[in-house]
């Protein structure tokens, strides 16, 4: 099996050498998370950014709603005569452009989720772990060495499995 790395980097640390026993899961290799971890932590202020903004828009909503049933109460009072005609349609189209803007802000908090996701999961694909049981045959990669995972995915190590399965013939 012919393990590589889907991110780029500089490896920090090489866990283990040719002919140790591996199982699958175990840590390999490691490379620099500190990229990575600034893209969660700005992941994460992005979308307490957005949390706050569906705060704010939930506020103007329920403003403009407010002064909504204000105008309308006053117009079934007044007989139709009070507000303004065009001070009842600037209401209506105010409430309107904040229920936009809250489903808005819902979506950028969802956009957000997404985005912090992704950046959680690329934080833990900078632990290049063994996907078998096995003993190491070669190991490609060096403490130091910058791993760029651009077209193809770099070799770091060979491992093979399970050993005792093996038939030579």
């Amino acid at each position: 099996v012919i393990v590589g790395s889907q991110l780029s980097g500089l490896v920090t640390k090489v866990v283990v050498d040719v002919n140790d026993r591996v199982t699958a899961g175990q840590a390999l290799a490691l490379i620099d998370p500190s990229q990575f971890q600034d893209q969660v932590k700005q992941a994460q202020a992005t979308l307490s950014a957005n949390i706050s903004t569906v705060g704010q828009m939930q506020a103007t909503l329920a403003q403009n709603e407010a002064t909504l049933a204000r105008y309308q109460e006053v117009s079934k009072l007044s007989g139709g005569r009070v507000p303004a005609k065009t001070e009842m349609d600037q209401a209506i189209a105010d409430r309107q452009r904040a229920v936009a803007n809250l489903h808005a802000a819902q979506a950028n908090v969802v956009s957000a989720r997404a985005a912090l996701s992704s950046a959680q999961t690329q934080l833990t694909k900078a632990v290049i772990r063994s996907p078998v049981n096995g003993v190491v045959l070669a190991r490609v990669v060096q403490p130091g060495q910058t791993v760029a995972a651009s077209f193809s995915t770099p070799t770091l190590f060979v491992i093979a499995q399970d050993l005792s399965q093996m038939k030579l013939e």
